[in-house]
Formats: structure tokens, C-alpha cells, sequence
């Protein structure tokens, strides 16, 4: 069974900061925006390492 990992992990924070710090919306954006990136590696790769090991888990004994 796969999860996908961003929609339990998905960050947002610039919303939180918008009305009260303006001047710091545009940092927090891309903060926020990398942090949504690495985690979708992190899915992908996950989904990745998962594939690897059901084929080897279900792959018939070589002579």
C-alpha cells in the first residue's frame, strides 16, 4: 500500500505569517516551498525503495 507522503505532510506556513508580517511573507514562501520539495523526494524515493523491495520479495529464486 502507497501513501502519498505530501498530503500528510504538506507544509504551509506563509499563511500564518501574512497578516501579521508582511516583510517576511516572501522568505516564509520559499521556505515553505522547499520544504514541500524535499518531502516529495523523500515520497518519491520512499515509492522508489518500495517497488525495489516487492520485486525482490516476490522475484523467484535464481539458480
Amino acid at each position: 500500500m502507497t501513501l502519498d507522503m505530501r498530503a500528510l505532510y504538506y507544509i504551509a506556513l506563509a499563511q500564518l505569517l501574512a497578516g501579521e508580517h508582511p516583510e517576511q511573507y516572501e522568505k516564509t514562501r520559499a521556505i515553505e516551498n522547499c520544504l514541500n520539495q524535499n518531502f516529495t523526494i523523500i515520497s518519491n524515493k520512499l515509492a522508489e525503495l518500495e517497488a525495489r523491495l516487492s520485486y525482490v520479495e516476490n522475484a523467484p529464486d535464481s539458480p
